[in-house]
């Protein structure tokens, strides 16, 4: 990537079954509300209309939130050992870390290697983690009659029985005494997560332990979850084999039932994990607690469905074409034009994904896709790339047309900012939003950079941005929780890249609850508690910040990490640390997806300066490594 980009940061398809989709929604103006997007009264700020003196503080601020005490979590990598032996774990997607996507592991450790120590698990690797074949096999969604008898027959929890004696205007406030009635409902309440997730997550389950929450998780037999029930943090740990790809759904919901007759009535099920969020619907419907509807999470998941829901709607919608040969590359060529990106509809860890400028490039593009992922292998439960040689004794020819079933779709290329807006529902309605500007990735690859919060946008566009993303999330019929949500502000206006159910990864928590004082771990566990979300918001962001994570310019051998150790002392750096072991095997861009080396956080009083100060980090880093990779 050239290092100008950081300083940009500043500035219909084939043929297909149409899915089901939500009422169009009608877009008749700005129907945001100020006190719960609170970037878009600050925008004007940023646009020099009003000074923050104009703006005014917020009425009554955030309680006994004390920014100071906040762990700032990022993204780096954890190696989790119980008695010395390495535990399962799901790696973070190179290409969405922001996003929050994990992968299956990789080759070795497929294999059983883990950092050179022998991964000895108590059972076969393919039973700790979720696939996609697990995911094809999960049941519909229940008829609403059947939703209606199960929630007749359901006994109320304890939170559930006290937040029914609560005034509800006092426990919906948008106050600290509204979050204190809140947070007196939810300790207590019984959640069962669906898989941990990978190790970087912990975070998380801290915060449930904080709020009171009697946490229950459900995750392979050698998870790194077993970890904190050990240390108290998780109340229960149910190991579940996912090897019998058919009976996953069943076992689970055996699990729960389980669960319930020994812990008490439960109060929601959850999860924070990708891969988990249809099965986690499932089990929430089937057991009548409050959750979204295993068709608005398939259809997000499906981009190709996502697309369709948006043009039936109303919504902008970028041009694609649905292609399952090398027939149909004309086609998309001619109806969607260039430049095109090409991609299967739904992941398949991240393999595929490749910008074409013409239709050359898309049929090569096509190619490539079709032999890399005809080489892809199931390797002990792990879908992995394969390469001729890469692994002694393993054939090259893949195993995993089984597991996958590959669909591509070509869509237009969309120019301009990218933004994430991370949102939060309840019940249908947007009760908190907030962008963040991403920074350019590294192309052909799509890797990702940097990212600042407040955005620097103009605050139309950022309105314009949040209305689309608000209303993308009702089309698809999602109801309550956190929602990750990527747009672009294109030269033709706002665009939808792709709605996550689920919270975003890496820093997105730690910059909501840093810039805006949401914490959307815990509002996320009320939404799927049945609890009313409405958290207080500030009016000027507490703090300003911007981050990066630096790709390797250049490939060989880092001989060293000490090079961050005078950046982590300088003034408003809240971390500056790396990403990868010494002695790591790096990549540049030329030699394919490239290496997050490390990375870095800062908080200034202005974004701006935040901004120029990673920038300045981002060149002396990059100049120390040039000779530091070798």
């Amino acid at each position: 990537m050239k290092k100008s980009a950081l300083s940009a940061a500043l500035a219909g398809g084939a043929p297909a079954p149409a899915p089901t989709v939500a009422a169009p929604v009608q877009n008749k103006g700005t129907f945001l509300d100020p006190s719960a997007f609170p970037c878009i009264e600050y925008a004007d700020v940023i646009d020099g209309v009003k000074t923050v003196d104009e703006l005014g503080s917020t009425a009554e601020q955030l309680g006994n939130l004390d920014i100071a005490d906040v762990a700032i979590v990022g993204s780096a990598p954890t190696n989790v050992l119980l008695d010395g032996v390495p535990l399962a774990d799901y790696p973070l997607n190179p290409r969405r870390r922001r996003a929050g996507e994990e992968t299956t592991p990789d080759v070795a450790a497929s294999l059983g290697a883990y950092d050179s120590v022998p991964l000895q698990t108590s059972s076969s690797l393919s039973s700790n983690y979720l696939s996609k074949a697990i995911i094809g096999s999960l049941p519909k969604g229940l008829t609403n009659a059947d939703k209606m008898k199960i929630l007749q027959a359901l006994p109320l929890s304890p939170s559930r029985a006290l937040l029914q004696e609560m005034n509800v205007d006092a426990v919906s406030s948008r106050t600290s005494d509204g979050r204190s009635l809140r947070r007196q409902v939810l300790k207590g309440a019984v959640m069962v997560f669906v898989t941990a997730g990978y190790s970087g997550k912990r975070f998380i389950f801290e915060k449930a332990k904080e709020l009171g929450v009697r946490t229950v998780v459900l995750d392979g037999p050698d998870s790194w979850i077993q970890l904190l029930e050990k240390e108290g943090v998780v109340e229960k740990f149910v190991p579940v084999d996912f090897t019998d790809v058919d009976t996953v759904y069943d076992r689970c919901l055996q699990a729960i039932r389980a669960v319930r007759s020994t812990i008490g009535e439960l109060d929601g099920i959850t999860t924070f994990c990708e891969m988990a969020v249809p099965l986690a619907s499932r089990l929430a419907e089937k057991l009548g607690l409050p959750c979204n509807s295993p068709e608005a999470v398939d259809n997000a998941r499906d981009k190709h469905a996502t697309r369709k829901i948006m043009a039936l709607a109303g919504l902008p919608t970028p041009k694609h074409y649905k292609v399952v040969s090398e027939e149909d590359v004309a086609k998309a060529a001619a109806h969607v034009g260039f430049p095109a990106v090409i991609k299967p509809i739904s992941g398949a860890a991240s393999i595929g994904v490749i910008r074409a400028n013409n239709e050359d490039d898309l049929l090569k593009a096509f190619k490539k896709v079709q032999h890399d992922m005809s080489r892809v292998r199931v390797v002990a439960g792990a879908l992995v790339e394969g390469d001729e040689g890469d692994v002694e004794g393993i054939d090259a020819a893949g195993n995993a047309k089984g597991w996958i079933h590959l669909e591509l779709m070509v869509e237009e290329y969309l120019d301009g900012h990218e933004v994430d807006c991370d949102l939060i529902f309840d019940n249908g309605r947007a009760v908190y939003g907030a962008i963040t500007d991403n920074w350019p990735t590294v192309e052909p690859y799509f890797n990702e950079t940097g990212s600042n919060c407040p955005s620097v946008l103009p605050k139309a566009q950022q309105i314009e941005l949040l209305e689309l993303s608000v209303r993308s999330v009702q089309a698809l019929g999602f109801r309550l929780g956190v929602f990750h949500v990527e747009c672009k502000y294109t030269s033709r206006g706002a665009r939808l890249i792709e709605v996550n159910c689920r919270m975003g990864g890496g820093p997105v928590r730690d910059t909501n609850l840093l810039v805006w004082g949401v914490d959307l771990v815990e509002e996320h566990l009320m939404a799927c508690a049945g609890i009313p979300v409405r958290p207080p918001v500030v009016r000027t962001p507490l703090k300003q910040m911007a981050e990066y994570t630096i790709n390797a310019q250049k490939t060989g051998h880092l001989t060293s990490v000490d090079f961050l150790d005078r950046f982590r002392a300088q003034d408003g750096v809240l971390y500056a640390r790396p990403l990868v072991q010494l002695g790591a095997k790096c990549h540049c861009v030329a030699d394919g997806l490239p290496t997050w080396l490390c990375e870095l956080m800062v908080v200034r009083p202005d974004v701006r300066q935040a901004i120029a100060i990673i920038k300045k980090m981002e060149e002396e880093i990059n100049k120390e490594l040039e000779t530091l990779i070798v």
